[in-house]
């Protein structure tokens, strides 16, 4: 092998500078840099986690107040019972109830639980009432509490056509309401 010459000497010797530059920046620079960046980035998400904690924190009293009045609320939507049969048992009495306030007779209640979603109640109603005690039954069933959904609703009017006239109407309903257990009384 010949000598070599004094610029492919320098070119080596450059060449080994280079190469020793880019060791010590692999083995020594760059994780001691990355370090450095990956605990930066991890300070922010620190922050960032913190400033999400407390605003968080400063809003518990509004989201207490608002658990608070959806606890309040919370009648309104479903029949409180500590079964789904005594659930249907009170859907049935409320049912009774509008009958004798509003005067018109109930000819048959039939339980749908069958039928029912999980966590509902449901129930067929034959009803026979006048157009203007359907109307108040029905605006009743959807503004009092707890909420009812009128599932099936059919109006026979038969014995108008036979009379000649206006006369009480067959009105078949099917009603589902949502129900929540709770403990019974001891």
């Amino acid at each position: 092998m010949k000598p070599l010459t004094p610029r492919e000497r320098r070119l080596v010797a450059l060449g080994l500078l280079v190469l020793a530059i880019g060791v010590v920046w692999l083995v020594l620079i760059g994780p001691l840099a990355g370090g450095f960046l990956d605990r930066a980035q991890e300070r922010r998400d620190l922050q960032a986690a913190y400033q999400r904690n407390q605003r968080l924190i400063s809003s518990l009293p509004a989201l207490r107040a608002a658990a608070e009045a959806q606890r309040r609320n919370a009648p309104r939507f479903a029949l409180s019972a500590p079964s789904q049969a005594l659930a249907a048992e009170a859907l049935k009495e409320r049912l009774q109830r509008l009958a004798t306030e509003g005067g018109f007779a109930i000819t048959g209640v039939e339980d749908l639980q069958a039928e029912a979603p999980a966590g509902a109640v449901k129930l067929r109603a034959d009803l026979t009432l006048t157009l203007s005690q359907l109307y108040e039954t029905i605006k009743r069933l959807q503004s009092e509490d707890a909420y009812v959904v009128v599932d099936y609703f059919a109006v026979t009017a038969d014995r108008s056509l036979a009379a000649g006239r206006l006369a009480p109407l067959d009105v078949r309903l099917e009603l589902s309401a949502a129900w929540r257990p709770v403990k019974g009384r001891p």
